[in-house]
């Protein structure tokens, strides 16, 4: 919370610990050092009774005693809870009636955007684009409650660990009110608008000039009207041009415009958030919430948001956190002792961090190109009912599928967490390029190949929220078994030393959770197998597992066996693989630790295929079955203390492979033409299973 050391703003984090007549207790909270010190009053790190950090403020007694003051300070801290979290410190709490009257808001770690820029320089490229848009969504957040920040500026703006954070709106108004009491101006001057120095009203436009001028600043290093005494810089903010020498390009443009001495030519918020993201935000799906029915609710981002990268500095800090990830499990360690008994139980490290378990999550995905595409040649064809039904099935979230080389992985998982961010959103990640990936040459070349692989997707996602779904098949496929002689037993080890080491380092990042393949099913056969590969992957240090990557089941069936499962890994964990047999597998204590899971419902909607009996050598249900339709929508609202989400993990409309149902091809007599090889778009397959959708999709 409040950084800034800037006159007439809130103190800074500058942890300086407490000093003699400083309070040890404010109400519920104990102050454990001073942050700062401004005009309004102290700023103390504080922590609640259950150990969360918070930001605690004491207003000094002289503005305090004032019972008007008291009066509107109750209204403002009112309108700032209502304030919309993402990119802003949250007001939790505030004391008015008492003797000591605080504000409590969320601890935000990090410097201040004028700190980073005094000690590093100014920002650059997306570092640059990145705050801009972050800002922006603070102040559409922060108007939209009915507060006009008033004071933005670098020292209002923090540079946190999960991106940039616009602090103090809770008490713009609040610092108004005692320079009123003080005769002195309100504000940074050389932040401020032209309005607010003639007493003119203020609107959401004085925060827009605000805006561009800390953007100048965090750009080039110098506010765009230079500073000085409070009558040379009013002059230059009245009168004179902007110096944006060093800012340049579409976004130098903008701020051009936004820095317009007349606030009726300025333009709004949104239109900050339309011209920097454009067509970008636009690719995030957008899909009404569910009002919040049953357990969970979700809501997909929608409008025009923004990019919310982490800036240089807090970039620093994401490569540098995660610490060294142990090595993984190995593969011989018996399932019987002890320590796997504690290493397959859920911790709750295991789950403090995991995006799925908060309330009002939203999902979020950058399109695919190819359902647009046809969408488009459709409507240009006259078949409007088609494209309508291609761009709905477009508009649902799937993961992002990263199966390219290291470079080209991290590129694509730091766009995706940029444009999630934007909508405060949770993109959903399927690695696939695991060694011997399908039991075939596939994938990274080695084990060390892998985990260089894994730790750029890791640098990728740093802080952000995030859910990656490891390596599909990888052990329903395991190298050195049955179905996969490949690797031989050698291989068995160094698949689950892969995945142990994926878990723990992607598992280290404060917001991400973590999910391992756990087959669908009837696939292994027994779910004794599964769950005992399970254990050997570290599934209790995971968030759990994932169910039906690319099947067509029923989804109250796969409830059903996922906790099945669930009950079978405890009891692999505590008395080795023959304890699911029997009725062992329904004696679970009630208050046994379950894994949690998710499951694929992309291609559910109507279930298993019932292929004509005795028509085909091999039906193979599973490989482009006809007449599909696709399934519930994701959402954590899944009726199942156990299941996390619903989730669309493999695109729908993409091929299964070159099906031939047990004939000599190359034809597939079911759909008579030869299947496009697996993974590749197929119209005509995508516009069935969207026709077939379970619930429909419009």
């Amino acid at each position: 919370m409040n950084g800034g050391s800037e006159a007439g703003g809130l103190p800074g984090q500058h942890e300086s610990g407490l000093r003699a007549g400083d309070p040890h207790q404010v109400g519920p909270y104990r102050l454990l050092r001073r942050l700062g010190e401004g005009g309004m009053g102290t700023v103390y790190l504080g922590e609640t009774p259950d150990g969360t950090r918070v930001a605690v403020k004491l207003l000094h007694h002289t503005i305090a005693a004032d019972p008007d003051f008291r009066r509107r300070f109750r209204r403002e801290v009112e309108a700032a809870k209502r304030v919309a979290r993402f990119c802003t410190a949250a007001v939790l709490d505030a004391e008015v009636d008492g003797e000591t009257v605080y504000l409590v808001t969320e601890y935000v770690p990090g410097p201040t955007l004028r700190e980073a820029v005094e000690r590093d320089g100014p920002l650059r490229g997306s570092s640059l684009d990145g705050l801009a848009v972050s800002m922006a969504t603070a102040l559409r957040a922060i108007h939209a409650a009915g507060i006009i920040h008033r004071d933005l500026k670098p020292g209002n703006v923090l540079l946190s660990p999960i991106g940039p954070k616009v602090i103090d709106f809770g008490v713009a108004h609040l610092n108004d009110m005692a320079g009123h009491m003080s005769s002195a101006v309100v504000g940074t001057p050389s932040f401020m608008s032209p309005e607010q120095f003639d007493g003119g009203p203020l609107t959401p436009a004085s925060d827009v000039f605000a805006w561009a001028s800390t953007i100048t600043y965090a750009g080039t290093g110098h506010a765009p009207f230079g500073h000085g005494s409070l009558p040379v810089v009013l002059n230059r903010v009245v009168n004179g041009a902007p110096d944006l020498t060093g800012l340049d390009g579409p976004l130098g443009t903008l701020v051009s415009r936004a820095l317009a001495k007349n606030p009726a030519q300025r333009p709004t918020v949104q239109d900050i958030l339309d011209t920097l993201t454009g067509s970008t935000a636009r690719s995030v799906a957008t899909l009404p919430g569910d009002g919040g029915r049953r357990r969970r609710s979700l809501m997909i981002g929608t409008g025009a948001g923004a990019l919310a990268v982490v800036a240089a500095v807090a970039a620093t800090w994401l490569g540098t956190s995660s610490g060294s990830p142990s090595s993984g499990p190995s593969a011989t360690s018996s399932a019987t002792s002890a320590a796997s008994v504690a290493a397959v139980l859920p911790s709750a490290s295991a789950s403090g961090g995991n995006p799925l378990r908060e309330h009002g999550v939203r999902f979020a995905y950058k399109q695919e190109p190819d359902p647009q595409r046809q969408a488009d040649a459709w409507d240009a064809q006259g078949r409007k009912a088609d494209a309508a039904l291609m761009r709905a099935l477009a508009a649902v979230p799937h993961s992002v599928n990263l199966s390219r080389p290291a470079t080209e992985a991290e590129d694509t998982v730091r766009s995706t967490m940029r444009l999630a961010a934007a909508h405060d959103a949770v993109p959903v990640f399927l690695t696939d390029y695991i060694p011997l990936t399908d039991c075939s040459d596939r994938g990274a070349s080695n084990e060390q190949t892998y985990r260089d692989w894994i730790d750029q997707v890791a640098a990728g996602i740093g802080a952000g929220r995030a859910v990656v779904v490891l390596e599909p098949n990888s052990l329903t496929k395991v190298p050195g078994t049955d179905n996969c002689e490949a690797g031989g037993t050698a291989g068995t080890a160094e698949r689950y030393r892969e995945l142990g080491y994926a878990v723990d380092r992607l598992g280290a990042l404060p917001h991400t959770a973590v999910y391992l393949d756990g087959g669908i099913q009837g696939w292994p056969e027994s779910v004794a197998d599964i769950a005992g590969r399970l254990v050997k992957a570290a599934v209790g240090r995971a968030d759990g597992f994932y169910l039906n990557s690319s099947d067509f089941q029923h989804t109250d069936s796969l409830l059903r066996y996922g906790e099945r499962l669930s009950r079978c890994v405890y009891l692999v964990a505590a008395k080795g693989g023959s304890a699911c047999a029997g009725a062992d597998i329904d004696a679970v204590p009630a208050d046994a630790p379950l894994t949690h899971f998710v499951i694929d419902t992309s291609r559910n909607g109507k279930g298993v295929w019932k292929a004509p009996e005795g028509k085909y050598a091999d039906p193979q249900l599973w490989c482009n079955p006809p007449g599909r339709g696709v399934g519930p929508r994701p959402t954590t609202d899944t009726g199942s203390e156990l299941a996390d989400a619903f989730l669309w993990i493999r695109d729908p409309g993409q091929s299964s492979g070159r099906c031939l149902r047990g004939g000599s091809g190359p034809e597939d007599p079911v759909h008579h033409q030869v299947d496009p090889v697996g993974g590749t778009w197929w119209p005509a397959l995508a516009l069935d299973r969207a026709r077939n959708a379970v619930p429909p999709l419009r």
